[in-house]
């Protein structure tokens, strides 16, 4: 070539480029890399990963759809969910989660963004919340409860996922736009969208043969389907123009300064545009209105879809342990209040002093076999007891190890015990060195306020009315290496009670 010369300045930067993400760590000092079979990881993650670290160590890599991915057991997993200088949680999420091209259009700020809105317009929020959302969970537990009684007659039983899925995406709906965007066709693409964000962020990878062994080819195929075709054609088109002049409105609402605390709209979306009206009196532009959208869109694949599987993952587990119906129904009997009617419901109040239905749902998401936990990114190389993790890799706590660790829960720590957290005083919502289910740190989730009463409230309203149990006798796990996001498999009959509670 007569110019090759010319090659050698971008020859020379790749060259950097590579020596700095592959720094000269000594290779005694690198955690070991085992191999496991791809088989293992999808089908067996408990045994496999939790082999691998008895043999290997408290630190090791393990290579999984086409990432080289290091693992921790109980004795590192506090340090690497909570130093987020050394392990970044919002590179990890976003990279795992396949959100990096929104986390650069954000400048890194989404995930912090929407723990500031969750904060401020949910938690905050949450007893004004729960007395609002109270005759929703009602009335679909009651049309739920007369299906159910119709299967059992038919043969035909309905899905309990897909129902309360749309109870949620109801209260969804209301918390972060207004009771007046509450249509069928709206709910049904909020539903939408909480399958496609969970498909985007690879909640059904795992069920794919190309996500398993092609993971770059199905990321982007996803891209594609999700955000270039769903998302565009599904909410933006039916959601775009009302939430377009909302904006406007709010706008106008916020900047006027007429309105005082208690009459501003209580929806996140009005939050959300105050919280980014310009101080200058200038419209919220195209750009920051895109922006709007997307937090709109992760709030509510976070609302929706995780708080539906985790609120099946308890029914399922009430279902195969009818000894625990009792006690939790003299409970609800005990809790239940009276509003200004007389007629019976559950507040935000009565709900914190369920405290054996609040212990049960913890002891759930304890043992129901979370394996790779919330993903962290090293920033740098950090040293971790003997060994050195290489900067730019991902790194995860093994959450069996933390959930069932001898040297806090004993010699029987993999037997469930439904009540043992109200004894011991401690919430499901905690978080804690040993309860890593909902994170741990500054990232821990920020919504789990909500979803623990949005759980409660369905298996209260559920077991006043009807006893829940598995036409087969037991349920199956469908996928061991996502408990998280994915619900068990199985068919959940209700037999209605003769004297219902509620």
């Amino acid at each position: 070539m007569e110019h090759s010369y010319l090659l050698a300045g971008p020859l020379l930067l790749a060259a950097y480029a590579w020596y700095a993400k592959h720094p000269k760590i000594p290779k005694d000092r690198l955690p070991p890399i085992v191999d496991i079979p791809p088989e293992d990881i999808f089908s067996r993650p408990r045994e496999a990963y939790g082999e691998a670290l008895a043999t290997y160590g408290p630190v090791i890599g393990v290579r999984r759809k086409g990432n080289l991915e290091y693992v921790v057991n109980h004795e590192y997993a506090r340090y690497v969910l909570t130093c987020d200088r050394l392990f970044s949680f919002e590179q990890g999420s976003a990279a795992i989660m396949n959100l990096q091209p929104i986390m650069a259009l954000t400048e890194g700020t989404l995930f912090r963004d929407l723990q500031d809105f969750v904060r401020d317009g949910i938690v905050a929020r949450i007893d004004e919340i729960v007395y609002r959302i109270w005759p929703l969970f009602q009335r679909d537990a009651k049309d739920f409860v007369d299906l159910a009684a119709k299967g059992i007659k038919t043969g035909k039983h309905p899905s309990c996922f897909d129902h309360f899925k749309g109870t949620i995406a109801e209260t969804t709906l209301i918390l972060l736009f207004g009771q007046d965007y509450v249509t069928h066709r709206n709910l049904e693409v909020v539903e939408e969208v909480s399958n496609g964000m969970a498909e985007l962020t690879g909640q059904y990878q795992n069920f794919s043969l190309i996500g398993k062994y092609i993971p770059m080819l199905w990321i982007v195929y996803t891209w594609i389907k999700v955000m270039l075709i769903s998302i565009p054609f599904g909410f933006l088109r039916t959601y775009g123009p009302k939430v377009w002049k909302d904006i406007d409105r709010y706008q106008k609402l916020a900047a006027s300064g007429d309105l005082s605390p208690k009459d501003e709209p209580r929806n996140v979306l009005y939050l959300i545009v105050k919280t980014y009206t310009p101080p200058d009196g200038r419209r919220i532009g195209v750009f920051r209105r895109l922006y709007i959208a997307i937090l709109l869109l992760c709030l509510i694949f976070a609302a929706v879809h995780t708080t539906t599987v985790v609120s099946q993952w308890v029914l399922y587990q009430l279902a195969v342990r009818p000894e625990y119906l009792g006690p939790l129904r003299e409970e609800l009997s005990r809790v239940l209040e009276e509003d200004e009617t007389g007629a019976l419901r559950l507040t935000a109040a009565s709900l914190r002093e369920a405290r054996l239905l609040d212990s049960f749902i913890r002891e759930v998401m304890r043992l129901k076999g979370d394996t790779i936990s919330t993903m962290r990114y090293t920033t740098c190389d950090v040293p971790l007891g003997n060994v050195i993790i290489p900067k730019g890799h991902f790194v995860t706590p093994m959450s069996t190890t933390v959930h069932e660790n001898p040297e806090v829960f004993g010699n029987h720590s993999r037997e469930f015990n439904g009540f043992q957290w109200a004894e011991q005083n401690k919430e499901a919502v905690m978080t804690g060195p040993a309860h890593i289910v909902f994170g741990l740190g500054r990232f821990a989730c920020p919504g789990r306020v909500l979803a623990i009463n949005e759980i409660k409230l369905i298996v209260f309203s559920l077991i006043a009315r009807a006893t829940p149990k598995l036409l087969e006798g037991k349920f199956e796990v469908t996928d061991p290496l996502n408990t998280v996001t994915q619900p068990p498999k199985g068919t959940l009959v209700l037999v209605p009670l003769e004297k219902p509670y509620l």
